[in-house]
């Protein structure tokens, strides 16, 4: 049974190069469990027995579930989508001496160096593009090993195994191209998506490893992936919401992103996201301000962060 559901978690994590992938991936599973999709810019008709969600910035996702019978409290579980990573910037393409090209990214999130080195590595995210006269949001994820970001040989830094402190705009820059190729990554992304290279007009992408997550030990009793932190929680949270037989609360799996940055995005632990749809809940079934507070006194919440 733990091994089945570690291969789940293996699926999602694999499905789940960044945070818009994870809202997607678990977005397609809660619809295919029945739950309604809301948006915050629509009046909302809750019911008893109902089970809904909401998402903002399509990087977060709040699920919900209300009981039959009349609940006055909350249980709330809350994880983040985003991971640890390496953030493309603008007109990433660098150029060195006419030899290679590097892409140039920045660190998003407290992560470990060191594991990045030497593995196969990819691009996903999403990307704003030109469409009909407006703007359109498009899912990327390049499934291809891409880049790498290679270690020196030994002979070239001979200190190498005595302790290391890098640099990440110099060591961990990803080496992109050989040669003075005029190719850049966006070119690439317009090949896979379809579109012109001059309408996509923004990007939110990243790196991420694409080695497969694995379970391992005498007794497979070990996992290792990337992700872990916090794909894990965001995969337990909705599997609890969707499987979970409650009848005394409002169930809530919240999924923030931006964690790894600080929370005070729109879509962070720190906006009024969560505060928004709890709000709405009670206002939907008819509460007044005053149960609303009664109910959040009364209610429950465990943060979930690996």
């Amino acid at each position: 049974m733990y091994e089945e559901t570690t291969e789940k978690l293996l699926d999602f994590i694999e499905k789940s190069p960044t945070a818009f992938q994870a809202v997607d991936e678990m977005q397609k599973r809660l619809t295919e469990n029945g739950f309604e999709v809301l948006s915050e810019k629509e009046y909302w008709k809750l019911i008893p027995g109902g089970k809904y969600l909401v998402t903002r910035n399509n990087s977060a996702l709040i699920a919900f579930c209300i009981p039959e019978k009349e609940s006055r409290v909350f249980h709330i579980m809350a994880s983040h989508s985003d991971s640890p990573s390496f953030k493309i910037k603008e007109n990433p393409e660098i150029k060195v001496d006419n030899s290679y090209v590097k892409l140039n990214v920045e660190k998003y999130g407290g992560m470990l160096m060191a594991p990045w080195f030497d593995r196969p590595l990819s691009v996903a995210g999403r990307v704003i593009i030109r469409r009909n006269g407006g703007l359109k949001e498009k899912l990327i994820n390049i499934k291809r090993d891409l880049v790498m970001i290679p270690n020196l040989a030994i002979h070239m830094n001979r200190e190498a195994n005595n302790g290391v402190s890098y640099n990440p705009q110099k060591d961990l820059q990803p080496l992109f191209a050989v040669g003075n190729t005029d190719r850049t990554l966006l070119e690439i992304i317009a090949e896979q998506t379809g579109v012109k290279k001059e309408d996509i007009i923004s990007h939110d992408l990243f790196l991420y490893n694409r080695m497969p997550g694995t379970i391992w030990g005498a007794d497979k009793e070990f996992v290792s992936s990337a992700r872990l932190d916090d794909l894990q929680c965001a995969f337990s949270s909705v599997k609890a919401v969707i499987e979970g037989e409650n009848s005394s609360s409002v169930s809530v799996a919240a999924i923030f992103d931006n964690e790894e940055v600080g929370s005070g995005t729109k879509q962070g632990a720190d906006s009024t996201f969560l505060k928004d749809v709890l709000e709405r809940i009670n206002d939907s079934l008819g509460r007044t301000r005053e149960q609303y507070l009664m109910a959040v006194a009364s209610s429950f919440m465990i943060s979930a962060d690996n």
